[in-house]
């Protein structure tokens, strides 16, 4: 008890520097985000997982790799499965890695995917790695800090079966954009999907869908499918999670021949087709999300939709939501009218981009832009009319010299005791 009231005593208010569990941290969010290499640039990050092993996971990393760089996608791999890494023998990659004081460079296959593997960095290909959890969550970390990636639109992490420290670190350290989970046709599918769905949903990382791999035997004299491995359960387990089924990889003796014969990159088959939509569909969201304009620009105005003239004293703001130089919204915002240190509360809560006011005091201004948001005074007339003629640029001020009036630079002392300070009350700040 006395210890407990000594560290609560002596804290100094910084949780960043203190290792003790108290009230104070309640609700503290840690972001354990690694930080990427600076001389990387990496749009997705896919985790490719499995609840148990020897399902193909590695062939499913690899293959979706070549297939989205045919289509002219930069791709990589950082095989995450420690213990067992078998991608760079699938590219026929076997030269060591290189480095210099910037970082890693990964090796690159002969169509131009990036692999990282710690077979890259051992001294032969068959040393066993021996190394406790620590160390392989830590390797798993310099791969993505330490290795200079350069540009990559797609990132596959390899990662070992099940649920143990190897995912959890990566779910936890990399930008994780979803996964992939890759299972097999037998009846205790179900129960290995749910680990893996637990688990992705505990750490917040969003599901792309279900692989089912050895789905089939395809007869080669008269095609017929032969369920070698049983009757399939991906479709209800897919149900059951509200997932899509992403691919269904046959048994095919090419797929053996071309990954023992170091030849993936060589590989013909539509197995993966869906996957790869899907992945190429990601990316085009994230494209369509940058290249949105979103603008929530809030404009003082008088009661009669025109621009009041004192932003420190209007009592009304109207809200105009502008969605790829469109209107989407129109709404009025209240103020208190309690001075400009409320509007600027008021502007900070609704996450306005712009304010297009008349006049406006310095502190406000001063408020407004070191919260990110960009002021343009000088407005003057309906409110509506120099919205638009702000989004097509070709606004002007209503009056010529008001961009010499409309911020005023004195507070509200100086007017107690100066009844003019130099600016005209109708471009002036809320002081008046």
């Amino acid at each position: 008890m006395s210890e407990t009231y000594e560290t609560q005593s002596s804290c100094g208010d910084s949780c960043s520097s203190c290792q003790a569990t108290c009230s104070s941290r309640k609700g503290e969010q840690q972001d354990l985000k690694e930080p990427l290499n600076p001389y990387s640039k990496v749009k997705k990050v896919i985790g490719i997982v499995s609840g148990k092993g020897g399902v193909g996971k590695s062939f499913v990393t690899s293959y979706i790799s070549v297939l989205l760089n045919r289509e002219g996608y930069n791709t990589a791999i950082l095989d995450a499965d420690i213990t067992g890494p078998s991608i760079p023998k699938a590219f026929g990659i076997h030269s060591k890695a290189q480095g210099n004081e910037m970082g890693i460079f990964p090796s690159i296959s002969k169509t131009g995917v990036r692999v990282m593997s710690v077979n890259l960095l051992l001294e032969t290909e068959d040393t066993p790695v021996i190394w406790r959890g620590p160390v392989i969550a830590g390797t798993v970390k310099q791969f993505w800090s330490d290795v200079i990636w350069d540009d990559v639109d797609y990132m596959f992490v390899d990662m070992p079966p099940g649920t143990g420290d190897v995912p959890l670190t990566v779910f936890q350290s990399l930008p994780v954009d979803g996964i992939i989970i890759v299972t097999s046709p037998q009846e205790l599918v179900s129960m290995i999907v749910s680990k893996a769905v637990n688990m992705a949903e505990a750490m917040k990382v969003p599901i792309l869908g279900l692989v089912e791999n050895y789905s089939y035997l395809e007869c080669g004299n008269c095609g017929e499918r032969i369920s070698v491995f049983g009757k399939s359960h991906v479709n209800e387990t897919a149900e059951k999670f509200k997932l899509p089924v992403l691919g269904r990889i046959p048994i095919n003796p090419a797929i053996a021949e071309s990954v023992d014969g170091e030849k993936i990159e060589e590989l013909k088959g539509d197995w993966l087709n869906d996957a790869v939509g899907a992945l190429k569909g990601l990316l085009s969201e994230k494209k369509k999300a940058e290249n949105t304009s979103f603008i929530r620009l809030a404009v003082p105005t008088d009661g009669s939709n025109n621009v009041f003239g004192h932003f420190g004293k209007a009592t009304e703001f109207t809200l105009y939501e502008i969605l790829d130089g469109t209107l989407a919204g129109k709404t009025l915002l209240t103020s208190a009218g309690g001075g400009h240190g409320q509007s600027v509360e008021l502007m900070k809560r609704e996450k306005i981009n712009t304010v297009l006011c008349g006049g406006i005091g310095m502190e406000a201004m001063e408020g407004l832009m070191n919260n990110g948001i960009l002021v343009v005074p000088g407005a003057t007339g309906d409110a509506d009319v120099a919205a638009a003629a702000y989004l097509d640029g070709s606004y002007k001020s209503g009056n010529p010299s008001a961009e010499s009036q409309s911020v005023c630079s004195c507070n509200k002392e100086e007017h107690k005791e100066q009844k003019d300070c130099g600016c005209k009350e109708s471009d002036s700040c809320s002081c008046h």
